[in-house]
Formats: C-alpha cells, structure tokens, sequence
C-alpha cells in the first residue's frame, strides 16, 4: 500500500533531486543502524516525506555527508543523516511493514502471500528492535478495526479510509507535543486517507478478480466504473489533497529545499498518481498512468 507519495522528479531543480536522494540514502543508512539491514527491503518514498515534514516542523536545515554503502562502495555518495527523525521514521517503517506482511498473508494472490512468509521472519525482528509499544499498540487497534470491516464486508470507503488516516496521523505525529502535534496528526491523517483510497482505486480490477475486500469493489457492486464515477473518484481523491495541502501549509514557511520538496510531491507527483481517473481527454496528462510513471 506504501510508495505513493514521492515528487515528480523531471519538475526538481538539480540542488532538490540531490537533497531528496540524499534524504533517501540517508534513511537507508538509518534503517540498517537501527533496525537491522534487510530493514531495508521496506524502504519507502512515504517515509522520505515523513523525513521532510518533520524536519521542516522542527526547523531543521539538513546537510548531506558524503558516505560509501555496500550498493556503491566506490564512489561516495551524498547522504542526510537525520537523527533521531530518521531513527523514529526507521521504526515506524518497521512497525507498519511487519502489520502489511501480516496482511498480505490473507491476499488471495500466491505471490504476495509467498513473499509475506519469506519477509515476515526478517520483520519480526525488525518490529522488535523498534521498540516502540505503545505506538504499536495503537497501529494495532486500527488495524484491528479494518480487520473488522473487512469481515463485515463494510462497503463506506470513508470509513476505512480514515481508519488509516487515523493509523498514519498517529505515526506522523510521534512524540510531538503543542501545535506541531496538531499539524502533523493531520498531515498523516490525510496522507493515510488519499493512501487508501487511491489504493482501492487501483486495486479495484484486481480485487474484484481475486475476492479481495475492496470498499469501492462492494459499494459498486463489482461492475466496472462509469465514467462519471471515475470523475467522482478523482475529484475525492483531489478534495483529500486540498486538505493535506492546507495542513503542509501550516509549517514554518522558509522557502528552501524541503519546502520546494513538498510542493512538488503535493502539486505534481501525487495529482500524476491519480490522473489516469479523469476520463475528459482535454483534462488527461498523456504521461499518467497508475504507478505515477510514463
């Protein structure tokens, strides 16, 4: 469900593409110090931009350290070590891994549930490094709750949605107190939301396939979309970023490089993402497509 939300990088200026993959390598890094270095097979594009926001909260200007890994041992590479961020973005990555392989085990579909039994080992023991409990209790209630829905076969999109929302709202939030808590809540919370929905909406072929749950699947029946219905799924999905974009726009200002991050991914990467919904040709990108790629 992870790896959604990521910049469009042909629209970066060169200085922007170098901080975002040093903030990437930087996390990898991170990842193998504090939770194990097969962590690193769940590295994810939507804890780079947990990175970001919270840096930006905490009015952090990050400077990347040229550093080798084992990928490319001859030539250094230019690497952001966030601290304790990129150490709590670490865990958090671990905690919701180990809850997705979990989850994959009851997919319909043989080549999930084949990699969730090879991977699960390797994240049990990365969850347990995290050592984050009460977080994890919390993720578990929320996923106890979809769990629920999914049995119960709950046909409100909404409903799930914000069950995730609420899931991410918590980990985004971690350990703040005071308005930057406030802000990052929502900022997760919408992120959560858009995650889901946009991931029901391009599952929707496949689960309807396969029996998996699916809201939209059992909502509309299992027939395919109309048009008009694709229009009102996108137009969702751009009301849930005008929400997560109000809520970005509640970080300290400063016009730098993470601040510019963060208007690439929310005005161009995640609205490609989803633009292969629109059905009016004069309104479509011609390089969008599910998966955000061309």
């Amino acid at each position: 469900m992870f790896g959604y939300v990521k910049p469009w990088i042909p629209e970066l200026r060169v200085r922007e593409e170098a901080t975002y993959r040093a903030l990437y390598c930087g996390l990898c890094r991170t990842m193998k110090k504090t939770v194990g270095r097969l962590s690193t097979l769940s590295l994810s594009y939507d804890f780079v931009f947990f990175l970001i926001c919270r840096l930006r909260a905490e009015g952090i200007a990050p400077t990347p350290t040229p550093r080798r890994c084992i990928l490319h041992p001859l030539r250094r590479r230019p690497m952001i070590d966030a601290g304790e961020i990129g150490e709590l973005a670490a865990r958090i990555s671990a905690l919701l891994t180990y809850d997705q392989l979990r989850d994959d085990l009851r997919d319909r579909g043989e080549k999930k549930r084949l990699r969730a039994r090879l991977l699960l080992p390797i994240f049990r023991a990365a969850r347990r490094r995290a050592d984050l409990a009460d977080l994890d209790a919390a993720f578990r209630r929320s996923l106890d709750a979809l769990d629920a829905y999914e049995r119960a076969g709950e046909p409100s999109a909404d409903a799930a949605a914000e069950t995730f929302g609420t899931l991410l709202g918590q980990a985004f939030a971690y350990g703040l107190t005071g308005e930057n808590e406030r802000i990052l809540y929502e900022i997760g919370r919408h992120v959560g939301r858009f995650i889901y929905l946009a991931d029901a909406a391009e599952d929707y072929d496949d689960d309807r396939r396969r029996g998996n749950y699916n809201p939209l699947v059992i909502r509309n029946g299992g027939i395919d979309f109309s048009p008009e219905e694709k229009n009102a799924l996108h137009t969702s999905l751009l009301l849930e970023l005008t929400a997560l974009e109000r809520a970005v726009a509640l970080l300290p200002p400063k016009r730098d490089d993470l601040s510019e991050l963060t208007d690439n991914i929310l005005y161009i990467g995640l609205p490609r993402r989803i633009a292969y919904l629109k059905t009016t040709r004069e309104e479509r990108d011609p390089g969008a497509a599910p998966g955000g790629e061309k």
